[in-house]
């Protein structure tokens, strides 16, 4: 009824090759059906990483009776129809292979049960072939279990990792998911134990209880193209996702971008929304890697992100005359001839210095070498004026978070946290 069979000039001119590698595609394009079916919540359960039993079960729409059978042929889907749609692609699935190559190397079973309908299909496939047809008693929405994955294809099974790293490229793909789709409730079971449960929430909320940290949010515009970034500072180690119109994709200039630009002990989460006539997901089999058509474009927004003014530090001019202005910081110090510290009243900043001039006097004359070699070292002792400057300068900055080489200028310590500790309230 809703699913088609793509003639072969389409299916020509989709990328190539195979789908289905280990356990965690599997669990994919099963999410990635369910997000496509309007799903409000999905439940993924794996046994052995996944090598033994992955099912998923949502709450979508579920498939049309007459289609059932349909879904698991070479080439079905209802998400496009001609050649053209593959330049308009808004949904998660669009090749119509996913679920033909699931069921031909595992022991497959599907249930479903369409919205308007008060019972639902089952069928079994095992290597690739039906073997059951039968209608059910269930909710509306779909659950897919496979059992067994390359039963059939021994050579490919034994070259799948171990259970614990199956397990852990699993969890972390549905985490990205649930960055992507905040709005629906998400639950892993690994080997009868609930290991992530996240619950509807905002944007913000979602990737701060996945990160156990807090983000700052910025946002730019321009031509249609719009990019978002939530961004934790001074981390052990970076992470660099992106998500491009809500899918998780790889992009290896602009990963490196993100990782020069926000520093390497960042965590950086960049949501792209770009019209998509102007990004092509078919480039990899797995919809994993994507091209731009105006990719400078997104380079000079991801750039106005990093640019913004430092928003805490407003430096008055001592000859102001009138009512005295109260500055919003206060420089406490030097530490160790190495560390400038600031307050704005709810943090306290440690800047070091070499870092801070270095990025000064990166953005003035643009080389790295001599940026490094002209400015002031860890050990040197500080003027008050030197760091009066060093601070005016500091809020004019293009980028004033991070040095030409990626490393972190400052660090921040919430004052509300200090005042805890010693057991004082913070105003």
């Amino acid at each position: 009824m809703f699913v088609k069979i793509l003639p072969p000039e389409v299916r020509r001119k989709i990328a190539a090759g195979e789908v289905i590698d280990a356990p965690v595609d599997v669990v994919k394009e099963l999410m990635e059906n369910s997000l496509d079916a309007k799903s409000t919540r999905i439940e993924i359960e794996i046994v052995k990483g996944g090598k033994r039993l992955i099912r998923v079960k949502d709450n979508g729409i579920g498939i049309h009776p007459e289609d059932i059978e349909k879904v698991v042929l070479s080439g079905a889907t209802s998400k496009i129809e001609k050649e053209t749609d593959l330049l308009n692609v808004e949904t998660y699935g669009f090749r119509g292979e996913a679920l033909y190559s699931i069921s031909s190397v595992s022991k497959f079973r599907l249930r479903s049960r369409f919205y308007q309908e008060k019972e639902g299909r089952e069928i079994e496939v095992e290597g690739g072939t039906l073997k059951s047809v039968r209608r059910v008693g269930m909710d509306i929405g779909t659950e897919v279990e496979v059992y067994d994955l390359f039963f059939n294809l021994p050579a490919r099974k034994k070259f799948l990792r171990k259970e614990d790293t199956e397990r852990r490229r699993i969890t972390e793909l549905v985490k990205e998911y649930a960055i992507a789709n905040p709005e629906v409730d998400f639950l892993l079971f690994s080997e009868g134990k609930e290991t992530l449960n996240l619950k509807k929430k905002d944007p913000k909320g979602r990737i701060e209880e996945i990160f156990n940290s807090s983000f700052e949010e910025e946002t730019a515009e321009k031509e249609g193209i719009k990019v978002k970034a939530f961004i934790s500072r001074n981390q052990k180690r970076g992470k660099y996702y992106l998500f491009v119109n809500s899918r998780p994709v790889y992009n290896k200039n602009l990963k490196e971008y993100l990782k020069k630009t926000f520093g390497y002990k960042t965590i950086v989460v960049l949501f792209i929304d770009i019209p998509p006539f102007l990004v092509d997901f078919n480039v990899h089999p797995k919809k994993k890697e994507v091209k731009f058509l105006k990719e400078r474009k997104i380079y000079e927004l991801i750039r106005a992100l990093s640019s913004r003014k430092h928003p805490i530090l407003d430096i008055p001019s001592l000859h102001q005359k009138g009512e005295i202005y109260k500055p919003l910081y206060e420089i406490v110090g030097q530490l160790n001839e190495t560390f400038i510290l600031v307050s704005d009243g709810n943090y306290l900043y440690f800047i070091d210095q070499h870092l801070l001039d270095e990025r000064i006097n990166y953005e003035k004359n643009g080389n790295e070498e001599i940026a490094c070699r002209v400015s002031v070292k860890a050990g040197e002792n500080l003027t008050s004026e030197k760091i009066k400057k060093l601070i005016k300068e500091w809020q004019n900055l293009e980028n004033p978070h991070v040095c030409p080489h990626g490393r972190p200028i400052y660090y921040k310590l919430p004052l509300k946290e200090i005042y805890e500790k010693l057991g004082r309230n913070f105003k």
